[in-house]
């Protein structure tokens, strides 16, 4: 009866042996012909074919850019909002009409996670170099690089001195200029320096473009006061920063269009 039971087990053993180096045999053979230069077979054709077909689904019908437009105007409309009536003239939204285009991440390597992803929109589809890129929470960052059918778009997250951006911090008594100048991937936050107003910062006050270099950035959200710290006497102020976006779950951006 043991001795049965031993052949059982034995060949239980060696089945599941087999199928496990069936299975590594053909996940290396996929992975070959995914990494080499030929022509795809008919069944691996339909299969990207049926893939592309639910990403293209999946922009249309789920990730809606009716929200992320409808966010966008929101921030923009509560910013306005708070200044005057000659610059809300000057800066007349009928001016300019922004359009929306809404796109896959086919691209988002570690090596550049913080500073760079690709999109599967290019000029083909309008896009120009430095049209803001956003997603339903805010700022993503702006197109670098355009090709025919895919674009390089660099993050906000790759922030730094020789690219730096022009923020405006909303407080309760009024719009306080700053410069959003590095983040912090530990904390996940961005450091917001040159903050000189006396008027009180406060957490939770939302961080917004400017637009000081372009008016079609102005107002788009960015994210929120989480702490600060007051140097020099009290003369300035370097304000941090939580981001509306999560860059470690993107799929799907909205690119915005400016058209005249």
């Amino acid at each position: 009866m043991r001795k049965k039971l031993n052949s059982n087990n034995k060949k239980i053993m060696k089945n599941i042996i087999t199928v496990i180096i069936l299975i590594v045999f053909l996940l290396f053979t996929c992975t070959s012909l995914a990494l080499i230069n030929r022509n795809y077979f008919f069944a691996e054709k339909v299969f990207k074919n049926m893939s592309s077909m639910v990403n293209s689904y999946v922009i249309s019908n789920v990730y809606s850019t009716c929200d992320v437009s409808k966010n966008l105007s929101s921030s923009r409309i509560n910013y306005l909002e708070k200044e005057n009536n000659e610059l809300r003239k000057s800066l007349s939204l009928s001016e300019k009409k922004s359009e929306y285009e809404a796109a896959e991440i086919i691209n988002h390597t570690m090596k550049n996670w913080f500073n760079k992803l690709e999109v599967s929109k290019g000029y083909d589809s309008g896009i120009k170099k430095d049209d803001a890129v956003i997603s339903k929470d805010g700022l993503v960052g702006f197109v670098s690089k355009v090709a025919k059918k895919a674009s390089e778009v660099r993050l906000i997250t790759g922030v730094n001195d020789n690219n730096m951006l022009s923020v405006i911090i909303e407080t309760n008594l009024g719009n306080v200029s700053g410069v959003l100048k590095k983040y912090d991937s530990k904390t996940g936050l961005f450091k917001v320096t040159d903050v000189m107003s006396k008027n009180q910062v406060l957490e939770g006050n939302k961080v917004v473009l400017s637009g000081y270099d372009n008016a079609s950035y102005k107002g788009i959200y960015v994210g929120k006061v989480v702490k600060q710290e007051v140097s020099n006497y009290g003369l300035s102020k370097t304000i941090w920063v939580e981001p509306g976006v999560n860059f470690n779950d993107l799929l799907f951006v909205t690119i915005i269009k400016e058209t005249k």
